[in-house]
């Protein structure tokens, strides 16, 4: 499915390694205190895989930009995971341009 494929081919990017798997809860133990709605790059996936969460790319696109903003949201500016962010985004606009915002 296209979703997938746009899925993969933000996974294959060499920033996406923060965003690959959940955040590790019993390791960064105040992360579900400051992000109420975490979502990673292996939740989308099982969610496309199950058919009946996302109608649109546009739907697809709102979650990346989820993941993206509870990123900034959690890490300092001067982060690894924080440079990371920018790349994706910068990365997700240029795979959705065609998506009104």
């Amino acid at each position: 499915s296209e979703l997938m494929a746009l899925t993969r081919k933000t996974e294959e990017q060499q920033f996406a390694w923060p965003f690959r798997e959940p955040v590790d809860t019993a390791e960064v133990k105040d992360y579900l205190e400051i992000i109420k709605d975490p979502i990673d790059l292996s939740t989308i996936e099982k969610r496309i895989r199950k058919g009946d969460w996302y109608k649109s790319k546009q739907m697809l696109y709102v979650d990346l930009q989820r993941m993206a903003n509870n990123c900034k949201l959690y890490n300092d500016s001067t982060s690894p995971y924080y440079e990371c962010d920018v790349r994706l985004e910068k990365f997700l606009s240029t795979l959705f341009h065609d998506i009104p915002l």
